[in-house]
């Protein structure tokens, strides 16, 4: 099946789907603990406090008012989770923390900067929409230089609304003055990129690992490993 024409404004996700971090969450919080001189020991395996960092950053994201403010207060709790004084120490680790991921930086998948000027170039209408805070979130978009490929930008912390919630998809759709039905969203959440574009109304294309079991009963128009293989079906 093709989506040639079906469409009028492809519509995408940023994070691990057009770009990712080279420094994993459990790299950084190794080269963080190792630059503090402090001891994983009290949080189990890099890979278990990782793991549960990431969850704690996804909970708290919507209370933060900053990325530092929503940092600072993930490394509080998991201090506290395990009986440590959070005082000066979490100040200490998500200061170092923070200036580890920026020395590391954000960078676009292979192909992915040609897939958006070729879509661009074949007439379609694009769309970014990702959840996150606002200032961390922009500066990523910045320095990755993508902001001009796109017709609309959402961040979900401007405007008060996340992924899956419909209505952040459709900010974005009326900002581009597109309909639902001529859109096509591209993720790689399952939950919070196609399940929320299916309730808004989109056509989606899934962006897993081959072998990923399908988790839910909404099936994607489109199943690929990669976003840059949109073009398969799209061009």
């Amino acid at each position: 099946m093709t989506g040639q024409r079906t469409f009028s404004h492809i519509l995408f996700d940023l994070d691990h789907t057009l770009s990712y971090y080279p420094l994993s969450t459990a790299g950084v919080v190794a080269v963080t603990f190792d630059r503090l001189r402090l001891s994983l020991e009290p949080f189990g395996s890099v890979r278990d406090l990782a793991s549960r960092y990431d969850a704690l950053w996804v909970a708290l994201e919507r209370d933060a008012g900053s990325t530092d403010e929503l940092r600072l207060a993930v490394w509080r709790r998991l201090l506290t989770e395990r009986g440590l004084s959070a005082d000066g120490l979490a100040v200490r680790i998500a200061a170092k923390y923070g200036a580890v991921r920026r020395a590391n930086g954000v960078r676009l998948f292979d192909g992915t900067r040609e897939l958006l000027f070729d879509l661009r170039a074949a007439g379609y209408g694009l769309g970014l929409l990702t959840n996150g805070l606002a200032d961390g979130q922009w500066e990523k978009i910045r320095s990755l230089h993508i902001e001009h490929h796109f017709d609309a930008v959402v961040v979900a912390g401007d405007v008060d609304v996340y992924k899956p919630d419909p209505r952040a998809f459709a900010v974005l759709l009326d900002r581009l003055g597109a309909r639902a039905p001529t859109a096509l969203f591209v993720g790689d959440s399952y939950e919070m990129d196609v399940l929320g574009a299916h309730a808004a109304g989109l056509a989606t294309a899934w962006v897993r690992p081959e072998g990923t079991p399908l988790p839910g009963n909404v099936v994607p128009l489109f199943a690929f490993p990669r976003a840059v293989d949109v073009r398969e079906v799209i061009l």
